[in-house]
């Protein structure tokens, strides 16, 4: 604040003065402001943080014209302390009567039958020969048996098989030569591993996640301890030999009019050599390339991902594949000659492989994405955040309606209930009260969400076969 002697006397001055003291205004409410929007995004995080320290995070939204009710906060009112001690004394009575209730009722006997598939064998019980023959009468005749069940463990067993190929000869004609029958192609090299060895390797390491150097042990139990390295060469060979099977069933994934897909970040440690690049083999030479440059950077490892893909139907398939980034190499790869519908995220590399698709692939985005941005918006926004949710309700609501339908009868469903809700919120979004939201606030970045991936939002309103989510795609990453 300028004192008045201090005032300059020229209208000159007078003016610099004046644009100076604008702009600093105009600084400090950019600072403001700046330091408002962090301020918000600290107290999402600490938000975000208390939801996952007190365990599933919700996602539920209120009502706006839900009636909220007066659980009487307010602990020093009269009415409520006499309220509570009406109910402390209920309580207590209640607890007495359920008291004796459990201590009359008869307890129901415990059973711990065991599973009726498991294979059952019988043995008769050694007897004692004075308990057989009794010394007045003689022996003791059999009139029953009292039958007990006990669970048995039998730990995997080894053994070798020894295949034993005849050679023949033709008696004194030694220009015949030796004939034996053929060897059949073996997993390993000298056929010294079974297929059911490699076969409990790869569901020991990736359904019961037991490392490798943990086999071992687990093998050296049944009284064989290999080599890691030995495990490691029959894992990399069954690959070779499965990959004919992955081949079959990625087929079959992009068979289907819709597929539905996500990603999630795998560590990947450095191996000892760099793989080299395959001519003609976008794939490896992308391998080569990220490989290459984290070791320059003396990495130890890098952030690579795995994708799921999914068909929908009965006979549906999901379908694993690893890329060693996130660049879109690896669904471009995959979708080469796809032609339907894929639904994901906003990831910006299926925007790029939809354009380089010639139109044989159509974007669809997934809802519960957008929808946590709405989430993420409530708590400073809750009435714009609520109106939002709530048309989000109305279409779960008609989602429900159409579980178990045929394809027409969802589209049906949907062109005459969802169309209309989507409409009202396509004309929230071009109303005021979303152009005011500042577009660094949580509700300016649910707005631009929703506005930017409307197109491919709406996909399902146009084909009943089109999920309104992909939330199932994404729980296959919590299986995998």
């Amino acid at each position: 604040m300028q004192h008045a002697h201090a005032l300059p006397d020229d209208l000159k001055a007078c003016h610099t003065l004046i644009v100076e003291q604008a702009t600093a205004l105009l600084n400090l409410t950019a600072t403001r402001e700046q330091l408002s929007q962090e301020n918000e995004e600290l107290q999402l995080t600490i938000q975000k943080l208390l939801a996952r320290l007190r365990g599933h995070r919700s996602e539920r939204s209120v009502d706006p014209n839900q009636q909220q009710l007066d659980f009487g906060d307010n602990l020093n009112d009269a009415a409520v302390q006499d309220g509570l001690a009406d109910a402390a004394a209920e309580a207590e009575q209640i607890l007495q009567e359920n008291t004796v209730r459990r201590t009359l009722k008869k307890r129901q006997p415990r059973t711990e039958e065991l599973p009726a598939h498991l294979p059952r064998y019988e043995v008769t019980a050694a007897v004692p020969p004075y308990q057989q023959h009794c010394e007045e009468h003689g022996p003791r005749q059999i009139i029953g048996y009292d039958r007990t069940e006990t669970l048995e463990f039998e730990r995997p067993k080894l053994r070798v098989r020894v295949t034993k190929y005849p050679k023949f000869v033709c008696p004194d004609q030694p220009q015949c030569g030796v004939v034996e029958p053929a060897r059949p192609a073996a997993l390993v090299e000298g056929d010294r591993y079974d297929t059911s060895v490699a076969a409990e390797i790869i569901v020991a390491k990736y359904a019961y996640h037991l490392p490798t150097y943990r086999q071992q042990d687990w093998f050296a139990g049944s009284g064989w301890m290999p080599q890691r390295s030995t495990l490691l060469n029959i894992l990399t060979n069954a690959a070779y030999v499965l990959e004919r099977l992955y081949l079959h069933y990625a087929d079959q994934v992009r068979t289907a009019p819709v597929i539905p897909t996500d990603e999630t970040g795998v560590m990947l440690l450095l191996p000892p050599e760099i793989p080299a690049a395959r001519e003609g083999d976008a794939k490896s030479r992308r391998i080569h390339e990220v490989l290459s440059a984290a070791r320059a950077e003396n990495k130890s490892h890098v952030s690579a991902r795995m994708w799921a893909y999914r068909s929908l139907g009965p006979a549906g398939a999901n379908v694993f594949d690893f890329s060693v980034s996130r660049h879109r190499d690896g669904p471009q790869d995959f979708l080469a000659n796809y032609t339907g519908t894929l639904l994901g995220d906003c990831y910006s590399g299926f925007q790029s492989i939809v354009l380089a698709s010639d139109q044989r692939i159509v974007r669809a985005a997934c809802h519960a994405h957008a929808r946590r941005y709405v989430v993420e918006a409530r708590e400073y926004h809750p009435l714009e955040a609520a109106q939002l949710l709530a048309w989000y309700r109305q279409l779960y609501d008609v989602e429900d309606l159409a579980r178990g339908k045929s394809a027409e009868e969802v589209l049906a469903l949907r062109r005459a209930q969802s169309v209309p809700i989507m409409a009202q919120m396509r004309a929230w979004l071009d109303s005021d009260a979303a152009r005011l939201a500042l577009p660094k606030s949580r509700l300016g970045e649910a707005v631009r969400y929703l506005r930017n991936q409307w197109a491919a939002l709406t996909v399902f309103l146009e084909d009943g076969r089109v999920p309104i989510d992909n939330n199932e795609t994404e729980q296959l990453m919590k299986q995998a």
